[in-house]
């Protein structure tokens, strides 16, 4: 699964939306703007803050992660799965519908 298969209300919970910097961001897990300071650069050239596209991609990265370990049984089923995430600082509601988006 890859991280665009990501619908409207998860982006929503992540970034506050679709937008310029967020497509940005999938650019950049795509490889588009390349690696390190050449990422950098090229976001800088393209009218980008590196900072906020690049913070975008970890939030992506990590919510995917958090996803990966819910369908590995890592943060439990039901109401068990709800508490475990909610304690560990995701939304339920966010991080399920990534799972499910990912199992389709």
């Amino acid at each position: 699964m890859s991280i665009e298969k990501l619908n409207d209300e998860v982006l929503e919970g992540v970034s506050g939306g679709m937008t310029a910097n967020l497509k940005a961001a999938y650019a950049c897990i795509d490889g588009v703007y390349g690696n390190g300071e050449a990422r950098v650069a090229a976001l800088r050239r393209a009218g980008f803050d590196p900072k906020v596209v690049q913070g975008l991609v970890n939030d992506l990265l990590k919510y995917e992660k958090v996803a990966k370990d819910v369908i590995d049984g890592k943060y439990g089923n039901g109401e068990a799965r709800r508490i475990a995430l909610e304690k560990a600082g995701y939304s339920y509601n966010t991080i399920q519908n990534l799972v499910n988006n990912m199992l389709l």
